[in-house]
């Protein structure tokens, strides 16, 4: 999409970077001199982020995240090749070490995080940075906000452009109302994207999304009690996977109390290597959310749900090494 300069041009790169879209992004930005790519992917494949990554920076090209958007594993990547990097206060951007799979199970590479690592020795960035970058293992995330990226010395702006004016036609409470379906939405995605991430990063921010008393399953329980039974459930799962199905979300809000009925289905795929275990399937979940004045994300007043289908099985012993991949965040 070129731009007012024709020189110029707007790439939007969204869904999974796969190997050969290396070839693609290459043909989509050549016309252009610079310009800006936005950035809307759970990640892929390594090679394909670290050349888009290249391509970027060659081409002198800004890149953004925008609030409510994920960029996750390959995608951060290629996202740091960026000569102005962008992103929302809202947008998730997530980085963890090159991984290949062995037997179903992600496995950190050392070749790979070699070609990593010197990729962003390239970009500049610092060892310090280069660790923060790289150090999650395959199963957790870093996700980098604003400040991190200041204290490591990674150029980051925060961008997050007025919204368009609204129509004539459509009604301010209207708007309102959209903008907390939308908010909700992006709360549940990202909530399960830091569910699949690292346990130290969901556990810090538990405390935060619940209210005091939560209507949890069926029963009314203090905050503390809810945090303590999640944390058992996650240490019973240490590799967690969770992803929301878009089409199955539906969310009805009330603009006079701030409130959110949210409710839709989610795959889901959890090991314990430790007990052997490997449980995946689909399930519903079913939220009520509270807006409090001034803040981004609403606080659980209830939460409930149910499993639609499972399978429990042992774990697969592992089996000769895949081709290297960086995985896109499920």
């Amino acid at each position: 999409m070129p731009l007012k300069n024709n020189d110029e041009g707007a790439i939007i790169v969204s869904g999974d970077l796969n190997y050969e879209d290396r070839e693609v992004f290459l043909t989509k930005i050549a016309p252009f001199k610079s310009g800006l790519v936005v950035f809307d992917s759970r990640g892929g494949n390594a090679y394909a982020g670290i050349e888009i990554g290249k391509a970027i920076r060659m081409r002198n090209f800004s890149t953004w995240v925008a609030s409510g958007s994920i960029c996750a594993s390959a995608c951060a990547m290629a996202w740091l090749g960026g000569t102005k990097r962008l992103m929302g206060k809202g947008a998730l951007i997530g980085f963890h070490s090159v991984y290949r799979f062995q037997g179903g199970t992600p496995v950190e590479t050392g070749s790979g995080n070699a070609i990593y690592g010197a990729y962003l020795a390239q970009l500049g960035l610092s060892e310090r940075a280069i660790f923060y970058l790289s150090s999650a293992a395959p199963a957790s995330m870093n996700w980098l906000t604003p400040a991190e990226a200041e204290g490591l010395g990674i150029n980051v702006a925060v961008y997050d452009p007025a919204p368009a004016p609204a129509r004539p036609s459509v009604r301010p409470n209207d708007n309102a109302v959209s903008s907390l379906e939308a908010r909700s939405k992006d709360f549940v995605v990202a909530l399960n994207v830091i569910l699949s991430g690292s346990t130290e990063q969901y556990l810090k921010i538990l405390n935060d999304i619940y209210s005091e008393q939560v209507s949890y399953f069926g029963k009314l329980l203090p905050r503390v009690d809810v945090v303590n039974q999640l944390t058992k459930f996650i240490a019973r799962w240490p590799v967690r996977n969770y992803a929301v199905k878009p089409e199955s979300v539906k969310v009805q809000c009330n603009e006079q109390t701030q409130e959110c009925h949210i409710d839709g289905m989610i795959d889901f795929d959890a090991k314990s290597q430790e007990r052997g275990q490997h449980s995946h399937g689909v399930a519903t979940f079913d939220y009520l959310l509270s807006y409090r004045p001034g803040a981004r994300w609403p606080v659980i007043v209830s939460e409930n749900g149910s499993i639609v289908n499972r399978k429990l099985e042992a774990l697969v012993p592992p089996s000769p090494p895949y081709p290297l991949n960086f995985g896109a965040v499920r």
